[in-house]
């Protein structure tokens, strides 16, 4: 293990101590698996979510604003509470899958953690950078982004929402049973 590979571990999981509350619980036994080993550590994860987001203008992810968000299952009344704070722009109606962002010590290690996601079920998983530092991305394809309002304007019914919530949970369940499996085989990798 290089020093600055060392220093930069060292760092993230200070942060990842630091912030701990505000970690998925369900994705926290796998960051733990994943942090144990000598040869990994991460940076940032979500355990899949689903969120009510309203945004300025198409693109504008930064001035973006959370309304609503549950890593759990949601139900209509939830959802609807959180449309009542819309006020302009796009309204969007998100479901998110697990992702996960791992730095490897090097390449061939990467390759193994990228096979293990896959062979988990998370497909769109890739290696992001080969750069400084070798990141990984561990990513399902379990989502949809809807847009369901306009300037305050809610654009479809209850029924509609009502469906985006199933789906949204149903979604969700999907890709939380991924990270059971992917922390199953790393679990035999990694420990043994």
């Amino acid at each position: 293990m290089s020093k600055e590979f060392a220093f930069a571990k060292e760092k993230a999981l200070r942060r990842l101590r630091e912030e701990i509350e505000k970690v998925d619980t369900d994705i926290i036994p796998l960051l733990e698996i994943l942090n144990f080993s000598k040869h990994f550590y991460t940076t940032s994860s979500c355990s899949g979510r689903i969120i009510v987001l309203e945004v300025p203008k198409v693109g504008m992810k930064k001035e973006a604003k959370f309304l609503g968000k549950w890593h759990d299952s949601v139900n209509l009344d939830e959802v609807m509470e959180a449309i009542k704070k819309h006020r302009k722009g796009l309204l969007w109606f998100m479901a998110q899958p697990p992702i996960m962002h791992v730095v490897a010590d090097d390449v061939e290690r990467a390759r193994e953690l990228l096979e293990l996601g896959r062979k988990s079920g998370f497909k769109n998983s890739c290696i992001k950078s080969l750069g400084k530092k070798i990141v990984v991305e561990i990513e399902s394809t379990e989502r949809f982004d809807v847009p369901i309002g306009r300037d305050g304007k809610i654009l479809c019914d209850e029924s509609f929402l009502e469906m985006l919530c199933e789906l949204g949970n149903e979604l969700l369940k999907r890709g939380k049973s991924k990270l059971s499996l992917l922390e199953k085989l790393l679990r035999e990798s990694i420990i043994g």
